[in-house]
């Protein structure tokens, strides 16, 4: 494993850890009874937590396609860069499909259906994304 490829595995670890403590902050918080339905706002959430996800996969392609052909070499320091934003970019959708689910749970006052299927596939779309060297060839 490269030291460029060990880093965003590093990177990979902090944003499926951060998904966790979001997981835990809702488990452990108390709300206060309210009227409001935050019905209309959560399909709003879910349209763009589907979309988030689909743009995931397009951009993991569009911008990390060359390093799993073999198009392109991480020992250049330029592709390194690329390589890194592609991936943080394609972390950043995944993680945000979880951070929708951390605020439809707070507007839906901590219910579990509102922000855990969230997670869910935001942990899912973390491991599909999971940046293991296998996925990688080098370049001929």
């Amino acid at each position: 494993m490269k030291q460029v490829q060990l880093l965003v595995f590093i990177i990979w670890g902090a944003l499926c850890g951060s998904l966790c403590l979001y997981a835990v902050m809702l488990s452990s918080m108390t709300f206060a009874p309210t009227k409001g339905d935050a019905k209309s706002l959560g399909q709003i959430i879910a349209l763009a937590a589907g979309s988030a996800a689909a743009l995931s996969f397009f951009l993991r392609k569009l911008l990390l396609g060359g390093f799993t052909t073999g198009v392109l070499n991480l020992d250049d320091p330029a592709q390194r860069g690329r390589f890194i934003a592609g991936n943080v970019v394609v972390f950043a959708l995944s993680e945000g499909v979880g951070v929708l689910g951390f605020v439809n749970g707070i507007l839906s006052n901590g219910k579990g259906d509102a922000w855990l299927p969230y997670m869910g596939l935001a942990l899912a779309l973390m491991l599909l994304h999971i940046p293991l060297p296998s996925r990688f060839k080098t370049a001929a």
